[in-house]
């Protein structure tokens, strides 16, 4: 029941917060460099999160029980890594898209608003806290619809999830 009330006030707070935020980007930074920053400043989670390509561009997988406590509220582990994920989003003058999945839940419903909110969670406190441009950013809670393909022990994990990835299309990879 407290998880019910916790999560519908998130929700409210979620659909009345404001995004506003003044940091300018004068440039596009290259995917390459973003990865070798994303390697360097992430190094000491690296057990925790998985960098890869997609089709749509550069990914950085974050376990998503490192980022929220069993109620969904921001933790202070996923403050700190939100705090350097902004610093990395911030500078690159490219879009970023907050893909967040899960397999907790008993319908598709349940898990798909579980994961809305967790990325209206992480945008909002991108936009409102670090001040990332909120333009630049796009979250979507796809529940259980993107599990991992490669089903090895310490992918299984990654199946609850957020993804951050970095808008470059490159159909010849």
């Amino acid at each position: 029941m407290i998880k019910r009330i916790i999560l519908t006030l998130l929700a409210i707070h979620l659909s009345v917060a404001g995004a506003q935020s003044a940091c300018p980007v004068s440039s596009v930074m290259p995917v390459k460099t973003i990865e070798m920053q994303a390697k360097t400043q992430l190094e000491p989670v690296k057990d925790y999160i998985h960098l890869g390509y997609t089709p749509t561009g550069f990914v950085i997988s974050i376990k998503d029980d490192l980022m929220f406590d069993e109620c969904g509220c921001l933790n202070d582990s996923g403050k700190m890594l939100l705090k350097v994920m902004a610093e990395i989003m911030k500078f690159s003058g490219r879009k970023w898209f907050i893909l967040c999945h899960t397999t907790v839940g008993e319908t598709q419903v349940d898990r798909i608003s579980r994961t809305s909110l967790r990325a209206g969670a992480i945008t909002n406190y991108l936009t409102d806290i670090e001040s990332c441009l909120i333009n630049q950013i796009f979250p979507i809670g796809f529940g259980s619809i993107m599990p991992t393909r490669n089903k090895t022990e310490g992918h299984k994990a990654l199946n609850d999830r957020i993804d951050f990835i970095v808008e470059e299309y490159n159909l010849n990879r």
